[in-house]
């Protein structure tokens, strides 16, 4: 029996209530980027995505990895911008 795909505001909400220490699949990192999981193999292929776990086939993400990589990626959208997040 096949299950239902989660909708992607319920894979957010799951990740944003979830410790540091959580793992995620590739759907939930997909949600939380809004792209989709060819993307995110190809990241893993280039070696510029979330760094991640291998266990067994699956493909697992840590939460704190996550965090830290959307950090260090989030988009500049004027230079009033940037200098604000230089302050902080």
């Amino acid at each position: 029996m096949k299950s239902h795909p989660q909708s992607r505001i319920t894979l957010i909400n799951e990740y944003e209530l979830a410790p540091d220490w959580a793992v995620f699949s590739q759907e939930t990192v997909a949600a939380i980027r809004d792209c989709s999981l060819a993307t995110l193999e190809r990241d893993r292929w280039q070696g510029i995505g979330i760094p991640f776990i291998k266990m067994g086939r699956l493909v697992r993400y840590r939460k704190s990895d996550i965090r830290l990589w959307l950090e260090r990626h989030r988009s500049i959208q004027s230079t009033s911008m940037e200098a604000s997040y230089e302050n902080v």
